[in-house]
Parts: C-alpha cells; structure tokens; sequence
C-alpha cells in the first residue's frame, strides 16, 4: 500500500467527504450551495465584483456553469450583473448588500462551523501545517497558485 496512488485516492476520497459534508449543512442551514458560498466569498474577497470570466478561473467551473450560478444569486439578489456600455461582452458579478450579509454572516458562520467540525478536529496541528505545505506546492506545481483565491492571512 505504499504506492502513490493511495495516497492520492485517500487525500481526493477524504476532500470529497469534507466538501459532501459541507454542502449538506449548507443547503439545511443556509439555504445555499456550497458553489454558491463560494462564489460569494470570491466576490467578497476581490472587492465585491469580479468579471465572469474570473469568476470561471477562481472556481474551476464552465463558463456556462458560471452563468448560471449567477443567475441564481441575481434572483436571490445577492448579485448584480453589470456590463460596461463600451464593451457589451465584458459581464461583472458585482455583490449587493444583501450578498455581502449572506457571506459575511449566515454562509460564512455554516461554512466555518462545518469545516470546524468536519475538518479541523479530525486533525493536528501538525497535520493542517503538513496539508497547508502539501497544498500549496501542489498548486504552484501546477501553476494555480493565486492570493485571489484565499483570504489575506495566508500571505
């Protein structure tokens, strides 16, 4: 069982648990996907508006998946859509007040609370330092690594 495979299989299989977990608890609590958090913490972290085509990068989602996770956030009214009048191709998700209540309150209290539990106390210190290496050297390997993508503690 030492072949790297495993230890792939067991960090994507317990990721996918973790996220499964969060997204339960983010549909029964705050009535919100966890894409949907997401998306708003993104908006919320980038200075309440980010082009579509950003929003695609930062959450790894088809361009058309994006469209429509905006399109239900606009009808929650969680976010606007803008287009400049000199360039009607350009779209940017600009989050309301509404939005910002959303992340900075209920999505945020669940989403943390959850990570917490589902998360943080299966492991040490240790183990979240170790993670917090593994991660970012993988996504540096693969030339995703962006303070965008995380809260400004980080760096």
């Amino acid at each position: 069982m030492t072949e790297p495979i495993y230890s792939w299989l067991y960090v994507q299989q317990g990721v996918d648990a973790v996220k499964a977990a969060i997204g339960r608890r983010m549909e029964a609590e705050a009535a919100c996907s966890l894409l949907e958090h997401v998306a708003l913490y993104q908006l919320h972290h980038n200075g309440g508006r980010l082009q579509m085509s950003g929003l695609v990068e930062l959450l790894d989602v088809s361009p058309s998946g994006v469209t429509r996770l905006i399109e239900r956030l606009v009808k929650r009214g969680w976010v606007v859509r803008e287009q400049p009048a000199d360039n009607r191709r350009l779209v940017i998700a600009v989050l309301t007040p509404e939005g910002e209540k959303a992340c900075v309150g209920t999505t945020a209290r669940v989403y943390r609370e959850t990570l917490a539990e589902e998360f943080t106390e299966l492991l040490s210190e240790r183990d979240l330092a170790d993670l917090r290496r593994i991660g970012r050297k993988l996504m540096e390997g693969h030339g995703r690594w962006d303070v965008k993508r995380f809260a400004p503690s980080d760096e």
